[in-house]
């Protein structure tokens, strides 16, 4: 008898993966002195602006947003606690536009061309969601940021359009 199934799917993609070969535009920032993110996150202005940059909190509009964070453009560690993101003041890479595989929450609905919204507070804070996710009441909608129908709810990412 023949083995035909390992029990091992490839993932669709990785948080903060570039999802294909489409134009880009992706900046460096530095993260604000004990700001901890994963890639896949989204980010706002810090405390310089277009040098610094942090995680939305209950405020944050959609001109502070500045992109999601690339995986790759910084290398990352399990931490003693075991998890894995930066640990602040560290330098990442930004995407502005282009086509990357984002952080969701549970709720998401991800179907083409919804409109996406920034999750400001909680246990999502940084996370992207649907505009009318009624369980994420503290969000912000993002202009220009659309969800393409892929995503690996699974694994909680999908992707999204920035223009």
């Amino acid at each position: 008898m023949v083995q035909r199934d390992y029990g091992y799917n490839q993932p669709l993609g990785l948080p903060g993966g570039i999802f294909d070969l489409s134009v880009k535009d992706i900046v460096t920032r530095v993260t604000d002195p004990g700001v901890s993110v994963k890639p896949g996150m989204g980010m706002v202005k810090g405390a310089s602006a277009g040098e610094t940059v942090k995680l939305p909190v209950t405020g944050s509009t959609a001109a502070d947003f500045e992109g999601i964070f690339v995986h790759g453009s910084k290398q990352l560690e399990h931490n003693m606690a075991g998890v894995v993101g930066t640990e602040g003041g560290d330098t990442v890479g930004l995407m502005k536009k282009g086509r990357i595989w984002a952080l969701i929450a549970d709720t998401a609905t991800t179907t083409y061309g919804t409109a996406a919204a920034l999750i400001l507070s909680g246990d999502n804070v940084g996370k992207l969601t649907d505009t009318a996710d009624s369980e994420e009441t503290s969000k912000v909608a993002l202009t220009g940021v659309t969800f393409t129908g892929k995503a690996d709810t699974d694994n909680g990412i999908a992707v999204v359009e920035m223009k």
